[in-house]
């Protein structure tokens, strides 16, 4: 990849990553539950498609912004997981999971791999700079599958925590005080367009992080980085190498 002048990074001190997608690879491990969901119930359906549309439906549901009451959200993302989950049953001709196969479906998302580049890459990022998940998901999921994977966090930042949700701005001010940092030291490392300009427009320093195979069978919604992006990487790999990180 030709790279262009590196942008002066070095008065940033923290990582905060987004991570569903970035960080963890939805697609496959939701695929296969589902798919494991329609054979006990004898449902043929074409599962990839089911398991795309959870995704587009649940992100939406919180792009679109969470129920509020006193300036917090009043559910959280295994809310919107179980709301979405049932409509975009309703939408394929799936039958609705009961209690115990929807809890089923829901915890997939706590058992999710990372990307095969975090593991290697996480240490040497956090040699040099703190990093944290900045995520719409659960902190619980959050600590599940990362012991799962063995991944090492300096700390978690679930939008459960802050009650307001990315892409608003008092979601990333918030990331920033709990980090004691100005934005401008802060460096959010996503996948994902809409959070890359969010974060930039609120004070952040970006890096986009290419995830070509997210969506699995299909090229990912928006794959072209963002131009604001002051670091453009193929991996995480890439990204401790731009960001001067040693080997490992």
């Amino acid at each position: 990849m030709s790279r262009q002048t590196p942008p002066d990074l070095s008065d940033v001190a923290a990582i905060t990553v987004d991570t569903g997608g970035t960080v963890l690879d939805w697609y496959p491990t939701t695929v296969a539950r589902l798919r494991a969901y329609g054979a006990r119930r004898g449902a043929d359906h074409d599962w990839s498609e089911v398991a795309k549309d959870w995704r587009r439906a649940s992100t939406g549901f919180v792009d679109r912004g969470m129920p509020m009451d006193e300036g917090r959200a009043t559910i959280d993302m295994d809310d919107v997981l179980r709301q979405t989950l049932a409509e975009v049953c309703d939408a394929h001709g799936v039958p609705r999971p009961e209690a115990e196969d929807e809890a089923d479906l829901i915890r997939a998302w706590r058992e999710l791999e990372p990307w095969p580049d975090v593991p290697a890459a996480l240490p040497r990022l956090r040699s040099r700079l703190v990093v944290a998940p900045f995520t719409i998901l659960k902190a619980a999921l959050i600590v599940e599958a990362s012991r799962r994977a063995g991944l090492e966090w300096d700390m978690v930042i679930s939008c459960e925590m802050i009650g307001i949700y990315k892409t608003q701005k008092p979601a990333y001010d918030t990331a920033a005080r709990w980090l004691d940092l100005p934005p401008s030291r802060i460096l959010m490392v996503t996948g994902h367009n809409n959070d890359l300009r969010a974060a930039r427009s609120y004070g952040f320093r970006t890096a986009f992080v290419h995830r070509p195979d997210q969506w699995g069978d299909e090229p990912p919604p928006d794959p072209t980085p963002d131009p604001s992006a002051d670091l453009v990487c193929e991996d995480f790999g890439d990204l401790a190498d731009q960001l001067g990180c040693p080997p490992a």
